[in-house]
């Protein structure tokens, strides 16, 4: 049977489309993972797959070093994936990376970062009782068990589920998980319990319960505005997360809080939380950084701590490299740009490996240059560009035509 030209064609061209090879690209890579410790699957699986021809091969690396599947039986490969049996942060915590491998080249993947979610146990020591006068202010210690990552507190008074309530008088710090009472009342007289909840497994311990007792030698006169929690005097945060600065004071009559920004005003979208105790900044830009005070005032006097916002953003790419093909003795330039607060720096990989600047290669800014092009230059090439707070990679395939 005899096939018509144009099937045939159309044959032929899916012929060469099949044969043609190239080096590995990237489909997935690892995603940063937390993994809950009460898990009762103690498997943890980093994803990575990449297509190519001839179909690449795969290899990982933990915290910069090889993982040798064959000879650890924790650890197994089904086709890109990294399986890890009877996960432990001891051993397993770090940052993973992917290779794919095939006669043309290599590339490695971005990083990522695999955490453990758990949430330990109070000391189950009993806790001393507080005693001040009424009008007072006090501070009742969370001081919470060993966890990962973040926790919310909450404090019980008396017994669940009885929970002390916020407001201008009452605090508690998400940073230190601490309750503070701006000014102490009779009613304020009971036990209290901090609650921890882990936001990954939403597990909770509750602490040995703390008494807070009302001295009997007098009554508290009037004070001036103590600040007790505030936010730090240096605030990093990545543009587009919601900020929360804190800001709470003992005192009597109980503190009016306020805040300002030094230069320029609050932004707009910016809200205050919990009696003005927080101001809330969701999605922060760069323009929301600067210097941030809050004052507590009472008919005493007032105080006012200061402290500085810093936004920080990722690389991201303006622009990136592409495969491209050149005859040997002609020259390469390559470039690639990001945006990134710290401004990025730049280096590059040659099939997994860092390239270093010899005579016939040039590396500066993002830009790389190979005069007199050989052979031995073929294959994959990665520029990653990185600041203290990430790395982005851009890969790409060099073929050298001729001899």
């Amino acid at each position: 049977m005899k096939l018509p030209t144009k099937l045939l064609r159309l044959y032929g061209c899916n012929f060469i489309l099949k044969s043609e090879e190239f080096g590995p690209v990237f489909i997935q890579e690892p995603d940063d993972a937390i993994f809950s410790l009460d898990s009762d699957d103690k498997k943890v699986i980093m994803n990575c797959e990449a297509r190519g021809n001839p179909v690449p091969t795969y290899s990982w690396l933990i915290n910069g070093t090889i993982v040798d599947a064959e000879a650890d039986f924790r650890y197994s490969l089904i086709d890109g994936n990294l399986i890890i049996h009877n996960a432990s942060e001891a051993i397993d915590y770090g940052r993973y990376q992917c290779r794919a491998e095939n006669s043309i080249g290599t590339v490695q993947s971005r990083d990522a970062l695999l955490q453990f979610a758990y949430l330990g146990a109070f000391s189950g020591r009993a806790r001393g009782a507080v005693s001040v006068r009424e009008g007072q202010g006090v501070v009742l210690m969370c001081a919470p068990p060993p966890h990962s990552p973040e926790i919310i507190y909450s404090w019980v008074f008396n017994e669940l589920p009885s929970f002390v309530a916020e407001d201008s008088r009452r605090f508690i710090s998400q940073e230190t998980g601490n309750l503070y009472i701006s000014k102490v009342q009779p009613s304020d007289v009971g036990s209290y319990v901090c609650q921890v909840k882990n936001t990954v497994t939403n597990a909770r311990v509750l602490s040995p319960p703390t008494p807070l007792t009302l001295k009997t030698d007098g009554v508290m006169g009037e004070y001036e505005p103590k600040i007790e929690a505030h936010f730090p005097q240096t605030v990093l945060a990545a543009k587009g997360i919601t900020v929360r600065l804190e800001c709470f004071a003992l005192g009597n009559p109980v503190p009016t809080i306020t805040w300002r920004k030094m230069s320029g005003n609050i932004p707009k979208k910016a809200r205050l939380r919990k009696s003005q105790a927080v101001l809330e900044i969701p999605n922060i830009q760069l323009e929301d950084s600067g210097s941030y005070e809050c004052k507590a005032e009472n008919t005493r006097g007032g105080t006012a701590f200061r402290g500085h916002l810093q936004v920080y953003t990722l690389p991201q790419w303006i622009s990136m490299i592409n495969d491209t093909q050149l005859d040997s003795g002609e020259q390469l330039h390559w470039e690639c740009r990001a945006t990134g607060k710290p401004r990025p720096t730049y280096r590059w990989l040659r099939n997994g490996e860092p390239l270093n600047s010899q005579s016939r290669v040039e590396m500066v800014n993002g830009e790389l240059i190979i005069h007199r092009l050989q052979q031995a230059d073929s294959g994959m090439y990665q520029c990653i560009a990185e600041n203290k707070y990430g790395a982005i990679y851009s890969s790409a395939e060099l073929k050298i035509l001729g001899n």
